[in-house]
């Protein structure tokens, strides 16, 4: 994962209201989410089996309102996986929309 990013945004009525790119630091994909929440002043959300699925088959996931524990202002969080050179954006499964 040599020069990965890990990219954060803030959604509100499908419009994004921030939005953070942190390196991912020697593969560290947990602190570079944890600096996103951070910067983003938002506690660690709920990680439940079906974000680890998504991020890891399409390398983007997102946390709603009930992903959290405490009152957010916001309807979602998303973070996506930007790789670095030479690496492959996609490991899922092929679909029309990729070769359009």
């Amino acid at each position: 994962m040599q020069n990965s990013r890990l990219w954060g945004r803030i959604i509100q009525n499908h419009r994004i209201l921030r939005s953070e790119t942190v390196e991912i630091e020697g593969g560290d994909i947990e602190s570079a989410f944890l600096e996103l929440c951070r910067r983003f002043d938002v506690q660690r959300p709920i990680q439940l089996p079906k974000h680890n699925r998504e991020f890891e088959r399409f390398g983007r996931t997102f946390y709603s309102r009930e992903h959290f524990t405490e009152p957010i202002p916001f309807q979602k969080l998303e973070i996506e996986l930007i790789p670095g050179d030479g690496e492959p954006r996609h490991s899922g499964p092929r679909t029309p929309l990729m070769d359009a």
